[in-house]
């Protein structure tokens, strides 16, 4: 039960727009996840905003708030750079722009499901190792 409670955590802390896999990963090896189960699970829910998006995105622009929401995301300053180099920058942007922004303007330009899926993944299991292995050697000096 224990098990289930720390990846729910994790989980829902990897999908919540405001701690995305950066705050989720440290949270989860702090609660006591091996960084293994500690990265699974916050991408898992880092990378469930990616089909949410992209399976509502219609249904939530006719929400004001939504919508009001999702049009200063795509309003981002790195629309351009996405429109103009596509899944490539998408690997770069995700872990500073953030998996909802990314996924809100991917799919505002159009792009296909397909290169937003296989970018906004493989960025998010980088940055969530990269994060998982700097708190492991940080945590081994002491």
């Amino acid at each position: 039960m224990e098990y289930i409670s720390m990846a729910s955590l994790a989980w829902f802390m990897g999908f919540f727009p405001l701690f995305e896999i950066y705050i989720a990963v440290p949270v989860a090896m702090g609660a006591g996840f091996d960084p293994v189960s500690a990265v699974l699970w916050a991408a898992v829910g880092n990378f469930m905003a990616v089909p949410t998006v992209t399976l509502f995105y219609r249904q939530l622009e006719r929400v004001s708030f939504f919508s009001n929401w999702m049009e200063k995301l795509s309003a981002n300053r790195f629309r351009g750079k996405i429109e103009q180099y596509g899944g490539w920058v998408i690997l770069l942007l995700t872990p500073i722009a953030g998996v909802w922004a990314i996924s809100v303007i991917a799919k505002a330009i159009g792009m296909s499901k397909r290169t937003l899926f296989l970018s906004t993944g493989t960025s998010i299991l980088i940055y969530g190792i990269a994060i998982a292995g700097s708190i492991q050697l940080g945590l081994g000096w002491f």
